[in-house]
């Protein structure tokens, strides 16, 4: 795959991005008699079970059903930023490239890219630790390049005009409707969980499909309020990840139940602290 798209950047000159799910060593065969760049990765996409489409100025390749994901992502937030004022939206739709060197961590690749519009990153610690060969974005809009760069984590963004912030939020992710959601236009405001009465015990509908573990981590989080701490060193020796896709239904559920449904297909488990859940791996369990 690496190789194969080194060469296709001498026969055409569109722009490909390479989501980081997609292994690089993947043998395919390159059809340079196409018509075009997009036509070539289509048709590595359809042979090898991947999805691919054009993104503004770019053509992405990724697993299947992500560029979908990407589009409906990158609209949403479009129009989000037709509704900021005008100074505010000059500043993430002027266009600028973008090149890192090898090993850059993508953490400070999308801090940098939201300062130089003059933002500020409020959450760049929920963007896993991961080290990316050298690369570039061509001229773009700011929406166009965290898209891109975010989808791979399965991530995407929120505007917070009031103190000029970009949150990182979960992409597409499934939350009880019930469950409250980030303040919108509120600078650093939560709303508070719902109140629950004396020896009443808080229970959850949660319906969740092909979402990586901590990004419903995340998504749990946020709405609510949950202090959540995890055991990334223990889990990477145990060989989890946090990254594996699960797909689970809770109904009326307490905390409890609604973690094993979500930790337990990854092969992960929890423990309660007081206030504090760890993620922890299966086989150290001692609840």
């Amino acid at each position: 795959m690496r190789d194969a798209l080194g060469r296709l950047s001498g026969f055409f000159t569109d722009h490909v991005f390479v989501d980081r799910r997609v292994d690089p060593s993947l043998r395919v065969t390159l059809d340079i008699d196409a018509n075009s760049a997009a036509d070539v990765i289509a048709a590595i996409a359809s042979d090898n079970g991947l999805n691919s489409a054009r993104f503004g100025t770019l053509i992405y390749l990724g697993p299947n059903g992500a560029a979908d994901q990407l589009r409906a992502a990158g609209a949403a937030r479009s129009q989000e930023i037709a509704r900021l004022p005008a100074d505010l939206r000059a500043s993430v739709t002027s266009k600028q490239a973008t090149t890192w060197p090898r090993l850059t961590e993508p953490r400070g690749l999308v801090t940098s890219i939201v300062e130089q519009r003059g933002w500020r990153l409020a959450n760049a610690e929920i963007i896993p630790h991961d080290l990316w060969p050298a690369g570039s974005l061509p001229n773009a809009a700011l929406n166009e390049q965290l898209s891109i760069l975010l989808i791979g984590f399965d991530l995407t963004f929120a505007l917070r005009p009031n103190d000029r912030s970009i949150e990182l939020i979960a992409l597409n992710s499934t939350v009880p409707s019930s469950l409250p959601r980030p303040a919108e236009n509120a600078a650093s405001t939560r709303t508070k969980p719902p109140a629950v009465k004396k020896g009443q015990k808080q229970v959850y509908t949660l319906r969740v499909k092909e979402k990586p573990v901590r990004a419903v981590l995340e998504a749990l989080k946020t709405s609510l309020h949950w202090a959540i701490q995890i055991d990334e060193e223990a889990i990477r020796a145990s060989g989890g990840s946090l990254d594996n896709r699960v797909s689970f239904f809770v109904e009326n559920a307490d905390r409890e139940r609604l973690l094993e449904a979500l930790l337990s297909p990854a092969g992960l488990d929890y423990q309660i602290e007081g206030e504090v859940v760890r993620i922890i791996p299966q086989r150290y369990a001692n609840k």
